[in-house]
């Protein structure tokens, strides 16, 4: 999520009111963001929504925006360089990470019954290393602030960019590329069947088809390929915006039925909806790129900009808020007071995220002087 909120150095890359760089229609991407986030805190707060499609989008841009840029210093990073990159691009996000760490321990000593310091310095050293998303049990890797297994997943990806990057840049057209594409996304699907088939511990399902990095560098590989792909792009024709905005409401459409039929899934694990979220999610990260339709047009304004701006920061920020609500609010409560709290208390979570959010962003940017 780190590459979330790095908007200054994508519109320095892309700049303004030019398609001359891939990177240049950096309001749409950021509505995608905003949109996406929006998709995770619904999830999260009234489970349901689009997070799925949303998680998958964000790996997709985190490696289309680094590939647009075109760093040339990419041919010749080793381990050691892609390290130090990789720790310079969490470097913003990572003290909110420990601070929301720190916030989260009330609560993690409240769920288990009591202290249990062994356990707790396990997580907390997993968190602070950013190793967590490397361990096959939710009871680590989702631990302490649950959402920061993407801040160490991300980390995985940014050390192993520029390998992927080099590979698939061996792909010398736009067709290989599709190819390529569609062979990766076919792969991932028989790997989540395979997992199904062959595991059957619900704990270990669900990291390895959601939070490993072995399952995300899939997602990540779609955005390099997306980025090559947009750099040897023709310029959509004006007479094609009919075509693209039909494609929008079809996949609007689509998407609204899944996020139906995940509301009403009782899997506790991810294979249920594995499969569709990268194909989707490609289709998304297109059709927010070309920006040739009304929907996307529509989608792309001041408010999904501004929630794209703040969202990798408010990422980290809404799931101690969401936790506290849901273990201290909603327990002791009917579920027609629950259902009224929850159209009171979701806006003002909402609310409370951005507030934080934008004071540790405006702090960040202070420091950055």
């Amino acid at each position: 999520m780190a590459e979330i909120s790095d908007t200054t150095e994508q519109k320095s890359v892309s700049g303004t009111g030019t398609n001359s760089h891939p990177g240049a229609k950096s309001d749409s991407l950021q509505a995608l963001r905003g949109l996406a986030f929006v998709g995770i805190f619904l999830g999260h707060f009234y489970y349901f929504g689009w997070t799925p499609i949303s998680v998958s989008v964000f790996f997709i841009l985190s490696g289309f925006l680094l590939t647009t840029r075109k760093n040339a210093s990419y041919e010749k990073y080793g381990i050691a360089d892609s390290f130090k990159e990789a720790v310079r691009r969490i470097s913003k996000l990572y003290p909110l990470h420990i601070i929301m760490m720190l916030v989260s321990i009330p609560f993690v000593i409240y769920r288990a019954g009591g202290l249990h310091l062994s356990d707790l310095l396990i997580k907390i050293g997993c968190n602070v290393l950013l190793i967590q998303s490397l361990v096959p049990s939710a009871d680590i890797n989702a631990s302490l602030n649950g959402v920061s297994w993407f801040l160490s997943n991300i980390f995985v990806l940014y050390i192993v960019f520029p390998f992927l990057y080099r590979l698939f840049k061996k792909c010398r057209d736009r067709l290989s590329l599709v190819f390529t594409l569609i062979v990766l996304i076919a792969v991932q699907t028989l790997y989540v069947y395979f997992v199904g088939c062959f595991v059957h511990t619900a704990d270990v399902m669900t990291y390895l088809i959601h939070s490993s990095p072995l399952y995300r560098v899939f997602d990540m590989s779609y955005g390099i390929i997306l980025g090559f792909m947009s750099m040897k792009e023709r310029k959509p024709d004006e007479d094609s915006k009919l075509l693209s905005t039909i494609v929008e409401l079809i996949t609007l459409v689509v998407t609204g039925m899944l996020v139906f039929i995940w509301s009403k899934e009782s899997m506790i694990v991810y294979l249920s909806y594995a499969p569709v979220c990268p194909l989707m999610s490609v289709i998304w990260m297109q059709l927010f790129y070309r920006k040739g339709g009304l929907a996307t047009k529509l989608l792309t304004n001041k408010v999904t900009v501004f929630l794209g701006d703040r969202s990798g920061s408010a990422f980290l920020i809404h799931f101690p808020i969401v936790v506290y609500i849901n273990t201290f609010i909603f327990p002791h409560l009917t579920v027609l007071k629950r259902t009224i709290i929850h159209g009171i208390l979701f806006p003002g979570s909402v609310i409370l995220t951005l507030v934080l959010s934008y004071l540790y962003d405006k702090w960040q940017a202070g420091r950055r002087k």
